[in-house]
């Protein structure tokens, strides 16, 4: 007869198996201020280090193949469909960032040495998924159902910043982006009636407000 305690047990080997946190571990995060809002759904890495008051929603899923080749700061929003996978690189997140929640977020250091680095308030939302050796630097955003390859974001002001020209770079539409360096101020587009990647001032977007 199955009972709870069997049923834990259960659950609990078969993520030891497979390198994630048992159910009381997932939960123990909680005592550094991070919201574990359903642990039955969210699989978080032995390896990974995570600091405090971040938020993660159900359907999480953090994988790492050695100690601290996941390391993410304080406050952060993970939302469902938020997977991120450090097997042969590192992922280094900072703090106060969005993921998701519209279409996932995929951040994948899958390759030998890859390193992907994320700063503090970004945003990043839209069916977004990170490969290679990528650095999104403070305040950057990807916004939109784009693969993001061995790119920088320079840093800038978030959002919320009034004069457009100095927030992080964007990157916002739909398609690959491999290769590029986007500047502070600036926005790269992705997805229109050219293939050519449109690279633009945001105050073409926001105009600056008089």
């Amino acid at each position: 007869m199955l009972t709870s305690d069997n049923l834990i047990a259960t659950i609990d080997a078969q993520r030891t198996e497979n390198g994630f946190r048992t159910l009381s571990e997932t939960i123990e995060l909680a005592a550094r201020g991070n919201t574990i809002l359903d642990p039955f759904s969210t699989l978080i890495s032995v390896h990974a280090k995570i600091e405090q008051n971040n938020t993660f929603y159900p359907g999480i899923v953090i994988r790492a193949d050695g100690p601290e080749t996941v390391v993410i700061g304080n406050e952060n929003t993970f939302y469902t469909q938020t997977y991120l996978e450090a097997c042969g690189g590192t992922i280094t997140i900072g703090s106060n960032n969005q993921f998701g929640p519209e279409g996932g977020v995929n951040v994948k250091a899958n390759i030998a040495n890859s390193v992907i680095q994320i700063g503090d308030h970004g945003r990043y939302l839209g069916g977004v998924t990170i490969l290679g050796t990528s650095t999104l630097g403070n305040g950057a955003q990807i916004l939109g159902n784009i693969t993001f390859e061995s790119t920088t974001l320079a840093s800038g002001g978030s959002f919320t910043e009034q004069d457009p020209d100095l927030r992080a770079a964007v990157v916002k539409g739909r398609g690959l982006i491999r290769n590029q360096n986007i500047q502070q101020g600036h926005v790269a587009v992705l997805g229109e009636a050219s293939t050519a990647l449109n690279i633009l001032p945001q105050s073409h977007f926001h105009p600056k407000k008089t």
